[in-house]
C-alpha cells in the first residue's frame, strides 16, 4: 500500500476540517461585529445576513460533495494500487489464490465490453486490444504478468458501504471482517455503539457511509434539502469516514504483507522463547544473514500480518547490527513489544 497515497486522503479530509473552520470563524465575525461602526465590513455583514440561509445550504451542499468524491476517490485509487502491486508480491501468475485469478480474468472481459458499449467516460482513455494483450501475457509470460487493474475498480458510483465490500471481494478480502478486526476501527466503532458491535448490523454500524451517498445522490439530482447537518454534525461523519480510510488501507497493507510472507519469507520453526514482556523472540536459526533494521512478519491468533522492524540482534549476550549464521544457533531479536506466544513468525532468507 502506498503510503502517499493514505497521505493524501488525510490531506483532503483535513482541508474539510479547515474549510468548516474558515465558516465557522465567517460566522462569528457576522455574529460579533456591530454593522453600525465599520463602514468597511458594514456591506460584507449585511450581505451575511441576508444570505444565512442559502449560504448555509450551499456550504452543506460542497461539504457532502467533497467528502462522497474522496470516498470514491481514494477506493478506487487504493483498490488499483493494491492490484498493480500484486505483480510484485507474487511472483508467478499461476500461483495466485484461485479468485483473484478468476476475477481478473471475468472482469477484464467485462472492461472490454464496457468499453465497447461506450457506457462509462472514465474508460475512454482505455484500449480494448491492451487490455486484451495484458490478460493474454499473464497466461504467456505468468514470471512477468501485469494486471488490468481498471478492471477492478468499482464500476459506478453510490458507494455505499455494502457496495465497497462487494468490491473487495475480487481481491479475496472480507472486508467486513477485517473491519471489524482492525485494531484500531474496532476501538473506534465500540465507541461508537458500544462492546458488542458483532451483533450490530452493517446498516447502523456503517449509517455514516450511507447517509453520506444518499445526501450527495439528493444533491446531484436536485431533490429539495429539508434535513441539513449542521457543521458539528458534519465533523462527526468527516471522523467516521477519516478512520473508515485508514482502516482499509491497513486491511490492504495487512493482505500484501500476507502474500510477502509467504511467497518472500520463511517461517520460523524453532521459537525458544517469547521475553522480555513480549519485546524479545528467541528462536533458532542456521545459514541465514540478520541485519538490524530487517523485518519480521507476524501472523497474529486471529489472521492478521504485521510486519515489526528489528531493533536489535543478540547471540549469547553479544550484540550484532549484521548476524552471519552458518550452524544452528540461538539468537535473540527485539521487535519492540507485542509479540506473543500464539503467533507464528516469518524472517526472509537471506543468503551468508
Amino acid at each position: 500500500m502506498e503510503n502517499i497515497s493514505l497521505e493524501n486522503f488525510l490531506k483532503d479530509i483535513n482541508n474539510i476540517r479547515e474549510y468548516i473552520k474558515h465558516i465557522e470563524l465567517i460566522n462569528n465575525i457576522g455574529e460579533t461585529y456591530d454593522t453600525s461602526t465599520e463602514l468597511i465590513i458594514k456591506p460584507f455583514i449585511e450581505h451575511l445576513h441576508g444570505f444565512r440561509t442559502e449560504k448555509k445550504l450551499f456550504e452543506y451542499k460542497a461539504i457532502v460533495i467533497s467528502l462522497y468524491g474522496i470516498l470514491e476517490k481514494y477506493i478506487e485509487i487504493w483498490i488499483k494500487e493494491h492490484v498493480n502491486r500484486l505483480s510484485y508480491l507474487i511472483p508467478d501468475y499461476r500461483k495466485l489464490p484461485e479468485k483473484v485469478n478468476k476475477s481478473h480474468f471475468d472482469l477484464s472481459i467485462k472492461l472490454i465490453a464496457l468499453i465497447s458499449e461506450n457506457r462509462y467516460v472514465k474508460y475512454e482513455k482505455l484500449s480494448k486490444e491492451n487490455i486484451l494483450t495484458t490478460l493474454s501475457s499473464c497466461i504467456t509470460q505468468p514470471l512477468d504478468f501485469k494486471f488490468n487493474s481498471d478492471a477492478f475498480s468499482p464500476m459506478s458510483g453510490n458507494l455505499k458501504h455494502i457496495k465497497i465490500v462487494e468490491s473487495f471481494k475480487p481481491l479475496d478480502i472480507d472486508l467486513r471482517l477485517k473491519l471489524k478486526k482492525n485494531e484500531n476501527f474496532s476501538i473506534y466503532l465500540k465507541s461508537l455503539f458500544g462492546k458488542n458491535i458483532e451483533h450490530k448490523t452493517s446498516e447502523s454500524l456503517y449509517f455514516n457511509i450511507d447517509d453520506l451517498v444518499r445526501r450527495r445522490n439528493d444533491i446531484a439530482h436536485g431533490t429539495n434539502i429539508d434535513d441539513t447537518l449542521d457543521l458539528s454534525s458534519i465533523i462527526e461523519y468527516i471522523e467516521f469516514l477519516e478512520k473508515y480510510g485508514i482502516a482499509i488501507s491497513e486491511i490492504l497493507c495487512e493482505k500484501e504483507i500476507e502474500y510477502e510472507s509467504f511467497f518472500f519469507y520463511k517461517k520460523i520453526n524453532v521459537i525458544k522463547g517469547i521475553f522480555q514482556r513480549g519485546s524479545i523472540l528467541g528462536f533458532e536459526m542456521e545459514n541465514n544473514l540478520i541485519k538490524k533494521g530487517d523485518f519480521i512478519i507476524i501472523k497474529t491468533s486471529d489472521n492478521r500480518f504485521i510486519k515489526k522492524e528489528i531493533l536489535e540482534i543478540e547471540v549469547n549476550k553479544v550484540s550484532y547490527d549484521v548476524l552471519t549464521i552458518t550452524d544452528k544457533i540461538d539468537v535473540g531479536i527485539n521487535l519492540g513489544g507485542g509479540i506473543t506466544a500464539n503467533q507464528q513468525f516469518f524472517i526472509k532468507p537471506n543468503k551468508t
